[in-house]
């Protein structure tokens, strides 16, 4: 295939039969991952080796790189590249052990606690930018490996080289990523990147050629010295495969810890990507120096082995006194993949930065290479420049004006409910109405937190239109009915088979009242004694009857002082959502753990998700003693045999009723990114061009989590909102179903949503208040005694604008 430079023939297999087996394997996976474009297939690979949610992949891309790595073609490098780690491996210091039992890798390695680590830090940051291969003297080599013999004879001018690595800032950086740079930068001694070819301190010939070419990749700092020249692998898998050989070790270049074990090796994959194989030794290394304060003077000490490969030990010559053996001894140094990364030619910086391979590498506003590769951010027209337009402006122009002042509506089913025409004043927009009414509710329940004071917030949810799901995707009342419609361009893994997002709809979110939705179920009338209510022991009702339950609104007073600058909220996103998806997502079968085993196993090590994996264990000991909702058309699991009517069942219900959800997260998460992907197993980096579709409104959003099912035309689970003549019809958000995990509280939720203006939403938010009730769809919801805990709002781009201008519910 045109630009590649893989064969089977690039490794020295023992027979024909390896050869003819490796090259199999090769054409399996350009057959079915490589589609023309081998920096969007690799791109692919480091995606799902980044998510930890994906572990259960790892083995299988491991394997898929280590066959790439084999047909790779041995060449050196020169100048300097662009570079993203792809895989990181832990050290498996009983590999041995495990193969007796059969296995590749041990138990404890399996674990990939540095990966883990990593993905949950750096893995999307651009910390390491890459390197640089410069010409180097013969002498400078000689110095560098103490005159190595072996690497002496190798020296070449046209393949030897001394090499450096680029790191950068992490953008938006937490805690953690903040201090990376700043530790690096003392610990490896790091130095700033050079804009000179007569730039002081460096080993290297530094060619102005390649200070160009080095424009083209955004880095500020520079070290982590290596030397580099061809040689035969040093992994015993390997067979002495001819690589371009890249050694940290030498004590001369000053190596520090993790350094002190490394060697990298790289091959040529196709034009201008090389891939290269991390390799750390196990045995008979250095943890580095330390300096004996106490001995003025004396030189730092080694802790472990000095990388010395060709000369003897103290050890081993006085072995060869005793035993009389001259014998030199080859050190085995246990040397063990440890992952992958990638180099890449500037040459191709263009493609390398493009949305389908590593944006997260592009180069920011400040950068070097900004001009030429890097975005600048949308103009934010809703937040500074243009906010007089859009808290006016939006009066004078004819399309907003009738936007922003026209209730969508239905008749209430509350026969006593007045027209909700009559809520909104002269000159003022339905966002600016709701505004007034969250202000006024906020000032009633300051001192008494009842629903009383919610009233007009009730009659417009009452009154308002469920939106509803068309062709599996979320269509509201209004024109055109959506804000955004988009196709994601990258393809990732959910439970062992390829999706890409489609449909995708997003909506801006705002926090209007909130209200303490247990007070209802302690006390379901203002008139009754909280000795009435069923969950409370009698001692506590007593205590907490009438008014004594309805202090001060405590939960708004603190979202609007304090929750709202924390809580990272920014609203909800939806897409399609495929049948198989959707089948597995609400079922409610005994024998989960045998249909899903991994995610099974995701929601028992989730704790946060211990609602839905209590679910689980209450489906499998058929706590309910009836089938779930759905039981009809869930004898079997899609991928175990589902007959082809269930299957057609769930592919009317995917298109016509339910949608795939998700709350989204401004760039406040980021701190607590590490805790989030270990709280909510659904928590993901939404790719570019869903990031990017969201910027122009100026409120973007940088995470997606804490997943739902949207679903069309339900009734209200919520006997305010209904009447003994109608149910009021909404469109709800499921998270209960066992399958679909999230973390506390989140377990206990179930919202409902009408549209009240074009492209403006009120939300009920809604919990069960019976806590020691697991969920199950069969079951009346009235016995999980589901309350009101407040409203929100989930608003269309010009909304958005609209709100930071009349700064409802924003951040200043």
């Amino acid at each position: 295939m045109d630009g590649l430079t893989l064969s089977s023939e690039n490794f020295p297999s023992d027979s024909i039969d390896e050869s003819q087996a490796l090259e199999s394997r090769l054409q399996k996976i350009l057959q079915a991952d490589f589609s023309g474009d081998l920096h969007a297939m690799l791109a692919g690979y480091q995606r799902v080796l980044a998510d930890n949610h994906q572990r259960e992949q790892w083995p299988l891309v491991h394997d898929k790189l280590q066959t790439l790595f084999m047909c790779g073609k041995a060449v050196p490098l020169d100048g300097p590249m662009i570079g993203i780690p792809v895989a990181i491996r832990d050290s498996d210091f009983f590999r041995q052990t495990a193969r007796l039992f059969g296995k590749s890798r041990s138990l404890l390695a399996s674990i990939e606690t540095m990966a883990t680590a990593w993905n949950a830090t750096f893995a999307d940051t651009g910390l390491w930018m890459g390197k640089t291969f410069e010409p180097v003297t013969e002498a400078v080599v000689r110095d560098k490996c103490d005159d190595d013999p072996e690497q002496m004879a190798a020296y070449d001018p046209l393949s030897s080289r001394i090499g450096r690595n680029f790191f950068r800032q992490p953008p938006g950086s937490n805690a953690l990523q903040g201090i990376a740079l700043p530790v690096l930068e003392q610990a490896w001694k790091l130095k700033d990147r050079p804009t000179s070819s007569t730039a002081d301190g460096f080993d290297g010939e530094l060619l102005m050629g390649n200070l160009e070419k080095e424009k083209a990749i955004p880095y500020s700092k520079t070290g982590g010295i290596y030397l580099a020249d061809m040689g035969a692998s040093v992994v015993p898998g390997m067979k002495g495969k001819q690589v371009y050989q890249l050694n940290y070790r030498w004590p001369n270049l000053n190596p520090v810890f993790p350094m002190t074990l490394l060697v990298d090796e790289l091959v040529q994959i196709g034009e201008g990507i090389y891939l290269g194989q991390l390799v750390y030794a196990t045995k008979h290394y250095s943890l580095g120096m330390i300096d004996l304060p106490f001995i003025p003077g004396e030189k730092d000490i080694e802790l472990g082995e000095p990388y010395a490969p060709h000369k003897r030990s103290v050890f081993e010559s006085l072995r060869s006194v005793i035993t009389g053996n001259s014998e030199t001894h080859t050190l085995d140094y246990g040397y063990q993949n440890n992952g992958y990364f990638l180099m890449m030619d500037p040459a191709y910086a263009e493609r390398v930065y493009a949305d389908d391979a590593f944006p997260q590498l592009r180069p920011r506003e400040g950068e070097s290479g900004f001009e030429t590769f890097g975005r600048k951010a949308a103009p934010v027209a809703s937040v500074e420049s243009d906010a007089r337009d859009w808290l006016n402006g939006w009066q004078d122009d004819e399309t907003l004006g009738q936007k922003f002042t026209t209730l969508i509506s239905e008749p209430s089913t509350q026969a006593d409910d007045a027209n909700v025409s009559d809520m909104l004043a002269d000159d003022e927009s339905v966002l600016q109405m709701l505004q007034r009414i969250s202000a006024d509710i906020s000032a009633q329940s300051k001192y008494e937190d009842h629903l009383k004071h919610f009233e007009q917030l009730h009659r417009l949810f009452r009154s308002g239109v469920a939106p509803g799901i068309d062709s599996g995707l979320f269509q509201g009342a209004g024109k055109p009915g959506y804000n955004l419609r988009l196709d994601g361009s990258e393809k990732h893994d959910w439970y062992g088979e390829p999706e890409q997002t489609q449909g995708f709809d997003y909506y801006h979110g705002a926090t209007l009242n909130l209200h303490w939705g247990f007070s209802e179920t302690f006390c379901p009338d203002r008139e009754a004694s909280a000795s009435d209510a069923s969950l409370m022991p009698s001692v506590l009702a007593s205590a907490l009857s009438g008014d004594a339950l309805r202090g001060p609104n405590v939960m708004n007073m603190v979202w609007h002082n304090i929750g709202k600058y924390i809580f990272p909220w920014a609203g909800k996103s939806f897409e399609k959502i495929s049948p198989r998806k959707l089948s597995m997502l609400l079922d409610e079968s005994p024998d989960l753990r045998q249909r899903y085993p991994q995610r099974v196993r995701e929601l028992k090590y989730h704790l946060a998700s211990a609602p839905h994996y209590a679910v689980v264990k209450a489906d499998q000991n058929d706590h309910w003693g009836k089938p779930g909702r759905f039981a009809e058309h869930l004898s079997c699991s899609w991928d175990q045999g589902m007959s082809a009517e269930d299957k057609a069942f769930w592919t009317q219900e995917a298109a016509g009723r339910w949608v795939m959800g998700y709350n989204l997260q401004d760039k406040r998460v980021v701190v607590a990114d590490a805790l989030m992907r270990i709280a909510d197993m659904n928590y993901r980096i939404p790719e570019p061009v869903l990031q990017q579709a969201s910027a122009a409104s100026g409120s973007p959003f940088v995470r997606q989590g804490y997943s739902f099912l949207g679903v069309a035309d339900q009734a209200s689970i919520l006997p305010m909102n209904n009447s003994a003549e109608a149910s009021k019809r909404v469109f709800q958000f499921h998270y209960r179903f066992p399958m679909m995990g999230g973390p506390v509280p989140i377990g206990y939720c179930l919202d409902e949503l009408v549209e009240i203006a074009d492209g403006l939403f009120l939300g009920q938010l809604i919990y069960a208040t019976a806590l020691d009730a697991p969920f199950h769809s069969a079951v009346d919801p009235g016995e999980y005694k589901y309350q009101l805990f407040g409203y929100f709002l989930l608003l269309d781009d010009d909304w958005e604008r609209h709100r930071q201008a009349i700064k409802l519910d924003t951040l200043n």
